[in-house]
């Protein structure tokens, strides 16, 4: 079969095996294995796979007619129109995550800044405010030696390594070796999604993506309460905490943040569900000391 006829091929096998956007992922999947673009696919309609990419196509079909997530078997994921290198075992980003960054951006004074991303994952968050922002400098944390290569490559893929630094550890604790530094911004997409709600997630989610990067606890909320318990200790007065939200938490959320927090407020998603927390440091209520 010529590329137009294997896709469609794989479209329909795709489709019956509940993918949802089939074709879309028959032709990344097919253009990922042969070097092209999903576009320059027909413009080469006329091209014959061999025997071996057939094969090959038909693997990976299989796979992701299995549930394994598209940016897995491609290596590649998009966020904020930037491909960012993926691996299974690392969280994959999501395109609702985007209004993490436009807040940020939004919040931010111009010119230079210091930004603390904890959980970054593949880095996605961190690159693409480095991206976004010449000036800032992005601290990116992470306990997963592998999220913390991707993030690595990932910055230096977009040419901004020199101002995403990657650190090791569990949230604060990976800056125990810079006890004077404080940051202007916060912001962190952790795993929010209850304990209770695991079998219900897409098999993709459930069975592909790390459980550490997604289920966060009985509510879904541990994480969430240690960040904006500690995060005091870590920022500048004025300064911004952003966290990443499932639209359910939203009214709990918000009601951790104690009386040293000014403007705390939400910001809704492009589907209209509440995606991110927001509030700004008004005084410094706890030192770094007292951080636990």
């Amino acid at each position: 079969m010529n590329l137009v006829e294997s896709v469609a091929d794989a479209a329909s096998y795709l489709e019956k095996h509940g993918v949802s956007s089939p074709r879309l992922n028959a032709e990344s999947l097919l253009g990922y294995l042969i070097g092209l673009e999903r576009l320059e696919i027909y413009t080469h309609y006329d091209r014959l796979l061999s025997a071996r990419e057939a094969d090959d196509y038909k693997a990976l079909l299989k796979k992701r007619a299995g549930g394994c997530p598209l940016q897995y078997l491609t290596g590649e994921a998009r966020f904020m129109g930037l491909a960012f290198e993926v691996r299974p075992g690392v969280f994959i980003p999501r395109p609702e995550t985007e209004v993490i960054v436009s807040k940020l951006l939004e919040g931010l004074p111009p010119g230079s800044a210091d930004i603390l991303d904890l959980g970054t994952g593949c880095g996605n968050i961190a690159v693409g405010v480095a991206v976004s922002r010449p000036l800032v400098s992005v601290v990116a944390v992470d306990n997963d030696p592998l999220a913390g290569e991707l993030c690595r490559r990932n910055a230096e893929r977009h040419g901004v390594a020199a101002r995403v630094e990657v650190l090791a550890g569990d949230l604060y604790e990976a800056l125990s070796g810079m006890p004077s530094r404080l940051f202007d911004a916060i912001v962190s997409n952790p795993p929010y999604i209850p304990e209770f709600a695991r079998e219900g997630l897409p098999v993709e989610v459930r069975d592909f993506e790390p459980a550490g990067a997604i289920l966060g606890g009985p509510d879904g909320l541990d994480l969430v309460r240690r960040i904006i318990r500690d995060a005091p200790a870590y920022l500048k007065v004025g300064g911004l905490l952003l966290v990443e939200i499932d639209d359910g938490q939203v009214e709990e959320a918000m009601d951790l943040f104690g009386g040293e927090w000014e403007e705390v407020r939400y910001h809704e998603d492009l589907t209209g569900r509440a995606r991110v927390v927001e509030a700004g440091l008004a005084s410094r209520a706890v030192s770094r000391g007292w951080a636990q």
